[in-house]
Parts: C-alpha cells; sequence; structure tokens
C-alpha cells in the first residue's frame, strides 16, 4: 500500500487506497468510521508506530475561489504534492463572469517529506465520452506554508508571464512534527490530566482568540483519549457559571477556554449526531430554488406572503428533526449537560442551567450548523446567495425558540414567526431538560472514533513552549512543574520531575475521587488496561534507552499503546456517585487499595449506547492504575456496584409504564372503532342524500321541459291574438267608413242604405264579441 487517501473534511467519508495493484475506493458509513478504519490501515503498516521517535507531516489547506476562468465550464482542483495527486475539489460550473467558488477544507496528515505543493485547474469537456484537461497549475514551495505560524490566505497567480490569467485564493499551511515515543509524554500528560484547572486558570487573560482555540482544541482531544474530557468540561462550565454570576446574559458568549472547548468537543463527539439530525433538512433546503426573503425591503409584495408560508413550514421542519434527535445525542454532551444542571441546582441557579445548555448546544453548534453546513461536514458544496439568506432565516428562528424569545422591534419584519415560538416554547423547553437529564431510559449514542495520542501531546506541547516563551516568570512558577517538562521534552531527555497527583481537580462537591496516573517507577507493577499490537516492543525500547524508567522487577510487563479510553456511561457515573466504602477499587491481587493516597476509584459501567462503526474501541492509555476487567473482577463481575433493590425498582417503573400504555392503546382502539361507526353512518347518510338530489334534479328537468312548451304556446296565442286585434281595428275603421258614407246616399235610397248600415253594424259587433271571447281565453291560458 503506498498512500491512503482521503477526501476533504466536509465531503462524504470516502477513502482511496492507492497500491502497486491499482487503487480501490472504500465508503464508510460515518467520518468517524473512515477515520477509524485509515488508522488501522496504517497500524498494520506502523505496527510500533507509538513506540519509536518520529516526524509528522501535516497539510492543512483551505481552496477557497478561482477567477479568471471560461464562463459555463465545469472545472476542478487537484492538490498534488512532488507530483503524487492527494486530494481534489468537487466538480462545479464557473459563473458569467468567470469565477466558481468552492470553499473546501483540506486536513491531509501523516505525509512524507514534499518539497512543493503542485495546484492544477482541470476542465471537463462535455461529450459522450467526457474528457478532463488541465488549464493551468501553479507550485507553491512548502517552506513558504511552513514559515507561518498561522494559516496564509492570500491570491496565488496560476502563472507570471501574463496579464490575465486564472488565480486561486487559498489558506493553509504546512508542518512538520516531531513526535517522541509515547512513554516520554507520560509525565506531561499526568500534568494535564490532574492540573488543567490551574493551567486554564493562568494563561485564560494571557492568550489571544487563536491561541485559546488552539490549546483548548489540543485539550480536548489529549484528555478524551486519556478518559478526562469531560470531567475537563464540565470544570470549565463551572468556572463559567461562577465568572459570570452577576452577568448571566453573557454565559459562553465571550471568546474563552470554556467556549473554545466546549466548541471543540461538540465537533468531536457531536459530529455523527449532527449529521443524523440536519443532513436531510439541510439537503432539503439546499433543493429549493425560491428565496424565502421575508424582509418587506429585500423582496416584492406580491411574494411576501408565500415566503412567510415557507419559512414556517422550514422552520417547523427542522424543529422537529431536532426534537426527535434524542436517540442519537452523544451520550458524553448528556453527560455533560447533566453535570451543569446539577452544579447549577446546587448553587440554587437551576433557571441558569438551561440557559447553559442552550447557548452551548444551539448558539455554538446546532444554529452555526444551520447556516454553515459546509464548515460541519453537512454538505460539500458551498450554498447561493439565496439558500444562505434561508439558512440564516432558519437559523435566527431556531436561536430565539432555544432562548425562549419572541422577535420585537429590532427585527419586526420577523414578528408573523411568534406564534410559532410561542406554540413550540414548552416542546424545547422539554428537550432541553431531556438531553440534561441523567435517566438512563433514552440509549444515548457512544464516541468511537480514535486519537493518535502522542501526535496530540507533541502538538500541544509545541504549542505551550511558543506561549510560554512570552510568558511571565511569574505565571510559569505557578505552573511548575510543567516548564521543567517542557524543556525535557525540547531537549529529548527524561523528565527529571514526577508530577503531583493531586485531586485538585477532581473536588467539585461529593463523590469520590477519580482514577490518577502512577508514577514511571512503579509501572512495572501493573498490567496494561487493554491488550493491543502497538506497544509490544517499549520493553524492548527501553532497553536500548537506557535512562527511561528502570523497571524493579527482572522482566516488566509489556506496556500496550493508548488511544481514547472507553466511554463511561451515565450509570456508571451515577454509581460513583452513589458509591460506599464497599465499593472501593482493589489492586489487581485483591488485598488492599491501590497505591498512591486517599484516593478512592468507583466502579464502571459499561457503555450504554450500540457503539458507531464497525471498528473495536480504542484502548486506553497505559498508565492508569488499574483496569474495568480488574475492577469488574474485584467486585464479582459487572453490575456489582449496582444493587439489584435498584434494578427491581427499574423493572417494577417498566411494567407500570407498560401497564399503562397497554391501557391507553386499549382506549386508542376503544375510541377507533366509534369513530368508524360514525364514519359508516355518515357514508350511508350521503348515500341516501346524493340520491334524493339525484330525483330532485330529474323532477327540475320535468318541470323545465313543461315551462318551455307553455311558453311556446302563450307566444302562439300572443301571435294569434295580434293578428286578430289587428283584423278587429281594420273592421272597425272600415265600418265607420260605410257609416259615414250610408249617411251621404241620397233620400230615395235612404231606407234602402240604412238597412244594409244595421246590417253591417251587427256584423261588426258580432265579430268585435268573438274577438274578446279569444283574448279571454287567451289571458286564461298565460295564467295558467
Amino acid at each position: 500500500m503506498d498512500w491512503l487517501r482521503a477526501c476533504p473534511a466536509n465531503c462524504p467519508p470516502l477513502s482511496q487506497v492507492l497500491s502497486a495493484g491499482g487503487h480501490h475506493y472504500f465508503t464508510c458509513a460515518s467520518a468517524v468510521e473512515r477515520t477509524r478504519w485509515m488508522e488501522d490501515l496504517r497500524r498494520v503498516v506502523q505496527p510500533s508506530k507509538d513506540n519509536c521517535e518520529r516526524m509528522e507531516h501535516i497539510l492543512s489547506l483551505w481552496v477557497y475561489e478561482a477567477r479568471d476562468l471560461t464562463p459555463r465550464k465545469s472545472c476542478f482542483c487537484e492538490l498534488r504534492l512532488d507530483g503524487a495527486l492527494y486530494a481534489r475539489t468537487t466538480t462545479k460550473q464557473t459563473s458569467s463572469a468567470g469565477a466558481v467558488f468552492w470553499g473546501e477544507h483540506f486536513d491531509l496528515r501523516s505525509l512524507p517529506p514534499a518539497l512543493q505543493l503542485q495546484l492544477c485547474l482541470v476542465q471537463e469537456e462535455e461529450g459522450q465520452r467526457p474528457k478532463c484537461s488541465t488549464i493551468s497549475s501553479m507550485a507553491i514551495p512548502i517552506s513558504d506554508l511552513a514559515a507561518v505560524r498561522q494559516p496564509l490566505e492570500k491570491w496565488y497567480p496560476m502563472a507570471r508571464d501574463k496579464p490575465t490569467v486564472p488565480a486561486l485564493r487559498l489558506r493553509g499551511r504546512y508542518c512538520s512534527i516531531r513526535v517522541l515515543p509515547i512513554v516520554q509524554y507520560k509525565e506531561f500528560a499526568e500534568y494535564l490530566t490532574f492540573h488543567y484547572r490551574e493551567l486554564c486558570a493562568t494563561l485564560e487573560h494571557s492568550l489571544s482568540a487563536r491561541d485559546k482555540e488552539e490549546l483548548a482544541g489540543a485539550l480536548v482531544r489529549i484528555l478524551q483519549s486519556t478518559g478526562k474530557a469531560k470531567a475537563f468540561l464540565i470544570d470549565l462550565g463551572v468556572a463559567e457559571l461562577d465568572r459570570f454570576d452577576e452577568r448571566e446574559a453573557l454565559i459562553f458568549r465571550e471568546n474563552t477556554l470554556a467556549t473554545k472547548a466546549i466548541d471543540e468537543y461538540m465537533k468531536l463527539v457531536g459530529g455523527p449526531y449532527l449529521l443524523a439530525t440536519l443532513s436531510d433538512v439541510v439537503a432539503h433546503l439546499y433543493s429549493l430554488k425560491n428565496s424565502c426573503e421575508v424582509d418587506p425591503s429585500k423582496c416584492a409584495l406580491s411574494d411576501l406572503a408565500d415566503n412567510r408560508h415557507t419559512l414556517q413550514q422550514l422552520c417547523e421542519e427542522v424543529f422537529q428533526k431536532i426534537d426527535r434527535s434524542t436517540h442519537s445525542f452523544p451520550a458524553e454532551l448528556n453527560e455533560v449537560f447533566t453535570a451543569w444542571q446539577e452544579e447549577c441546582q446546587v448553587r440554587g441557579k437551576a433557571g441558569i442551567g438551561q440557559r447553559l445548555i442552550s447557548a452551548s448546544l444551539f448558539l455554538r453548534f446546532l444554529c452555526p450548523a444551520i447556516m454553515s453546513p459546509s464548515l460541519f461536514g453537512l454538505t460539500p458544496e458551498y450554498p447561493n446567495d439565496a439558500t444562505s439568506r434561508t439558512l440564516i432565516l432558519v437559523a435566527k428562528v431556531i436561536q430565539n425558540l432555544a432562548n425562549l424569545t419572541t422577535f420585537g422591534e429590532k427585527e419586526a419584519y420577523m414578528s408573523f414567526m411568534n406564534s410559532f415560538l410561542e406554540r413550540n416554547s414548552g416542546a424545547m423547553t422539554t428537550f432541553l431538560n431531556r438531553v440534561s437529564s441523567p435517566s438512563i431510559a433514552i440509549p444515548f449514542a457512544n464516541y468511537g472514533d480514535s486519537i493518535d495520542l502522542a501526535l496530540e501531546l507533541s502538538i500541544l506541547h509545541s504549542l505551550l513552549c511558543d506561549i510560554f516563551s512570552n510568558l511571565e516568570e511569574c505565571a510559569q512558577g505557578r505552573l511548575e512543574p510543567l516548564p521543567t517538562i517542557l524543556c525535557a521534552l525540547q531537549k529529548g531527555m527524561p523528565v527529571p520531575v514526577s508530577v503531583q497527583l493531586g485531586p485538585s481537580t477532581d473536588q467539585r462537591g461529593t463523590g469520590p475521587q477519580k482514577p490518577g496516573f502512577v508514577p514511571p517507577r512503579e509501572l512495572g507493577k501493573h498490567s496494561p488496561l487493554i491488550k493491543s499490537q502497538s506497544m509490544n516492543n517499549i520493553p524492548k525500547v527501553r532497553s536500548k534507552e537506557e535512562p527511561l524508567a528502570p523497571s524493579p522487577h527482572p522482566k516488566a510487563n509489556k506496556v500496550q499503546r493508548t488511544q481514547s479510553v472507553p466511554t463511561q456511561s451515565k450509570a456508571a457515573r451515577h454509581t460513583r456517585k452513589l458509591g460506599s466504602a464497599e465499593h472501593v477499587a482493589k489492586g489487581r491481587d485483591g488485598r488492599g487499595p491501590w497505591p498512591g493516597g486517599n484516593s478512592s476509584l468507583a466502579s464502571r459501567g459499561h457503555p450504554k449506547g450500540p457503539l458507531t462503526g464497525s471498528l473495536p474501541r480504542k484502548p486506553t492509555v497505559p498508565w492508569l492504575r488499574h483496569s474495568e476487567e480488574a475492577a469488574a473482577a474485584a467486585h464479582g463481575g459487572f453490575g456489582a456496584g449496582q444493587p439489584l433493590e435498584q434494578y427491581g425498582r427499574q423493572m417494577e417503573e417498566i411494567q407500570r409504564e407498560l401497564t399503562s400504555a397497554k391501557e391507553k392503546q386499549r382506549l386508542c382502539d376503544e375510541h377507533v372503532e366509534r369513530l368508524a361507526a360514525q364514519n359508516q353512518e355518515l357514508l350511508e347518510e350521503q348515500a341516501r342524500l346524493r340520491e334524493r338530489a339525484e330525483m330532485l334534479c330529474k323532477r327540475l328537468e320535468d318541470t323545465e321541459s313543461c315551462f318551455a312548451q307553455l311558453n311556446s304556446r302563450l307566444s302562439a296565442v300572443e301571435s294569434s291574438w295580434k293578428k286578430d286585434r289587428e283584423k278587429l281595428q281594420s273592421t272597425e275603421e272600415r265600418a265607420k267608413d260605410l257609416v259615414r258614407a250610408g249617411w251621404a246616399c241620397k233620400p230615395d235610397k235612404e231606407g234602402k242604405k240604412r238597412g244594409n248600415g244595421e246590417l253591417l253594424w251587427s256584423v261588426t259587433l258580432q265579430r268585435f264579441r268573438d274577438t274578446r271571447v279569444e283574448r279571454r281565453e287567451s289571458e286564461r291560458i298565460w295564467k295558467c
């Protein structure tokens, strides 16, 4: 196997293995599983990696954007070290102005020595057989990236002899770190484990925001590997609570070591939770083509109502996913939040506990992930302007919901979301109580990643050396023996002092002290925690390196390689709080307590949820006083620390809940049957009403037909009546004319004409009567 090539940090968990026989691609369920697979494959190649001195070469590179490219073309960027391809960005289409934005981060570790970094812009040609052609390339000397302590960001032109050439905006840093054998960091790890409180309190006001971020990140990763990260976070949270006693609104809202540490810890253990909770809704938000702008000054008034409705639906969807995500919530975060809540209750500030949890979980983790999903590995693509605005609005609403506040005059255009905030405030309070509750009924997920402890200790050693070079002598004196340890490590010599294993960092109230470390002279008396393959050669290395920790026994036990300790469940933590003198951990022979003073060890429980991924958990540090197996054997097996009565009470409670659930199910079934009967009756009534409606429609059609016939008959009668009236008028006029003509005749003919006139008058009157009868008949028909 020549090399393991990983995709960028914000891409799906995909890896490529290059070998002499070709290359193979592997996909994993999560980035955590991918990291563990890569680490285990490296361990196969280098089984004694932790037992020898080595040089680690690390390249951290951000590829932001490119300009002055061919418009409307698909291109990507390749990263090569001394000609060997190590990574590439996603393929994206350039804009009409010839620019393309990636915003992708590459964190390449365990690199071979290199002299220069080459970046190649490659353009994809469309067609039935797509081809890739290199547009331009450039080389950056590794010495330029290694000369600065902070990552260097600037525009790099792809050529120097042309006036207009493509350019890349990059930010990167290359560092070569000398890593000593892990046993030489023993005293350094002991100091960090037992005296991190003094270290943070002394350095808090002397560090810049960038140094605080690097120091907190290194401490979190180291203490996670040694099993003290949860205690570290709990102590920092309590210190933050005490520091802002009178300014509660500023808790976790400043750049302190506590805020930087909780940020790093949530990213470390909450990655799978973030992916399971927000990946689907973020993909849905990216698929929206229209904007959800609700500011009247930035959108048309005709689109305002639709945009408001869409934003309400999106916020409802995001909150429902968060509210139903308790099953994948990290167990470590749950224990930290639970401890914070208990400390607030002890101080009589139960209300502040919820604000503390909300400020850390939503303000510093979930809402930033919604606003910038590409930075948290939720999607490889950087959002466009419309999608970015939608993400900002959704994150703004969810943050106000977590704060249990509504929108006021400052953002009056968002006041339409106040009904959503008031409706879901109770559900948000319930969710915050669930993730900070010590109840063991919820199967939280456990952390399953691997950490290179020796490398992290070397990185922190280098950082502290830089910090101490500018630190006052009185502050360095308060941190002794840390300056002596740092100086010895820098010279590669054994540490001339032993670290006091004091209980200063573990005295937060009641409860037994937590396990510590064994000085080098007693290392041979105790067996390692879990057998592993990577540190079996430590005794051989010691035989060659004379000054390292001589063992009092002629044949020393094999010391094993370390990684992160198994995650401690909430049940184990509460068992430790309730433990008595009968549960004090014994030595391997079972005859007495462990050497080293008054500290007592509570029994440990097994992790609560199933481990993520398909690989075994990493072993703990080699200098822990006892192993979980030895403690379990001394107490008669797992579960001996918990009384059987507690399990009996839990079983009774579960049975009561089951009986209640069955009763509720029976009532629901009866209600469903009643609703089904009512539904059947309604369907029958609907059928009857439909038949009656059809009958009425038929009668209406018949009535309309009869009315049409009567209307036609009436029209005929009216037409006949008009004709008869005209005839009558004509007859009357003629009769009058005849009468007038008759009176004008001669006397001798007077009698004859008078008779004719009377006859004509009689005929006219008779016809008039007949016409009136016909008219009455027509009116009667019309009235009918």
